[in-house]
This record gives C-alpha cells, sequence and structure tokens, in this order.
C-alpha cells in the first residue's frame, strides 16, 4: 500500500507542476491573403497560408513572452491588361517574438493581443507568368514571346530565377480569443525589407531608383494548446 500511495502522489505531483508550469506549447494552421506594397510594388492580393509550431512563456495572468517556427506563403499578383498576370508566391521559414497579453471576457474566454518584430528566411516558391502572347519581327522573320511559365522566385536572374532576396523581417499584429485550449486569432504582418535583390537592380539600370517591395499579409488562424 505504501508504493502504491508513494507513486499516485509522485504521478499527482507531476500533474500540478505540468499544470503549473509558465510555458505551454500550441500548434496552429490558417489561410488568408498576402501582397506587395512599396514604391512601385502595390500589387493585387492571392491567397496565403501558414503552419506552426509555437511556444509561450507566461509571466503573470495577463503578460506573456510568445515565439513560433512558421512555414508561411506571401506574394501578389499583379495584372494588365496589355501585357498580362504575374503572381508571385513566396516560402519562407519565419520566426516571430512577440509581447503578448490576455484579458478575462468570459467563463473560459480570453481576449489575447500581441505584437513585435519577425524575421524570415524564403526556402522556396514559383512566380508564375501568364503573358499575352505578341509576334516580334527580326531579321529572318518573326519571334513569339509570352506565354505560360514559371521561375523560382529566389535566386539570382542569372542562373534562370527571379531573383528576389531571401531575408524578410517586419512587425506582427495580432488579435485572438482563446477558448479553453482552443486559439482562433487573426495574425497580420507588415515587411519593412526590401525583397526586390535582382529586380531592383535592373530596375535602377532601367533608371527607376523607386522600386522596393515589401510583403504584407494577413492570416486567419486556428491553434490548439499542449
Amino acid at each position: 500500500m505504501k508504493k502504491i500511495a508513494l507513486t499516485l502522489s509522485f504521478i499527482l505531483f507531476v500533474f500540478v507542476a505540468n499544470a503549473q508550469s509558465p510555458v505551454s506549447f500550441q500548434a496552429k494552421a490558417g489561410v488568408g491573403v498576402s501582397s506587395l506594397w512599396g514604391k512601385n510594388a502595390d500589387s493585387n492580393a492571392k491567397f496565403a497560408y501558414k503552419l506552426g509550431v509555437s511556444m509561450e512563456y507566461t509571466f503573470n495572468n495577463t503578460w506573456a513572452l510568445q515565439t513560433a517556427l512558421n512555414f508561411a506563403s506571401k506574394g501578389g499578383e499583379d495584372k494588365e491588361d496589355q501585357i498580362g498576370t504575374v503572381t508571385m508566391n513566396e516560402l519562407y521559414l519565419e520566426l516571430p517574438i512577440l509581447a503578448a497579453a490576455r484579458f478575462n471576457i468570459g467563463t473560459n474566454t480570453k481576449l489575447i493581443i500581441n505584437a513585435g518584430p519577425y524575421i524570415a528566411c524564403g526556402v522556396g516558391g514559383k512566380t508564375k507568368f501568364d503573358l499575352i502572347e505578341k509576334n516580334i519581327p527580326t531579321s529572318t522573320g518573326y519571334i513569339t514571346i509570352g506565354g505560360k511559365f514559371d521561375v523560382d522566385t529566389f535566386g539570382k536572374i542569372s542562373d534562370g530565377n527571379l531573383g528576389c532576396n531571401r531575408f524578410d523581417a517586419g512587425a506582427c499584429l495580432g488579435i485572438g480569443i482563446e477558448y479553453q485550449k482552443f486559439v482562433f486569432a487573426i495574425d497580420n504582418q507588415l515587411g519593412l525589407v526590401n525583397i526586390g535583390g535582382d529586380l531592383g537592380d535592373i530596375a535602377k539600370y532601367l533608371g527607376d531608383e523607386s522600386f522596393s517591395p515589401k510583403n504584407i499579409s494577413s492570416v486567419l488562424t486556428i491553434g490548439y494548446k499542449f
């Protein structure tokens, strides 16, 4: 009986210790929209998504520190009647560091507001072109340019890629509702880094020094806390 009592006491101790731990984890996923902003770089919105795992350290009933590792899609779409459509898709691994505040608004229900910076590294994505075909005269006849094709968004233009920078950074602002172990939130991000890369260098060569595309996105997520 003593061994059983000691075992049950140890299990209860571990359970209580975990329940009182200031550290918690969350898995989340969501969908939304993204686009590009900046001088001569505004675009239409496109579909975006986000998957991630996050960790939170709780200081008290109100304040907490949050961080995460997210796999996120961003980019934008540009459509011109006389040219065609270009859709830029960017895939990132991103790391936000956020200060969060919680406010009780009902039984087992809390309002969460968080804000802070993020950094990200581009790991993939294709930019798709759907251009109006045109016949261009040459000394030997005509050649047709345009049509549908795609290239890698990141990487040097000299290697056949679009030429965008992989590094991105900016600011996050989120608001959500936490009900028991579920979290429903809107994650907003404003990129502050020019991702133009080689495209910006080409724009300068052509006399346009104000080409400065930056990311902006808004994603509705659902998370589960462990």
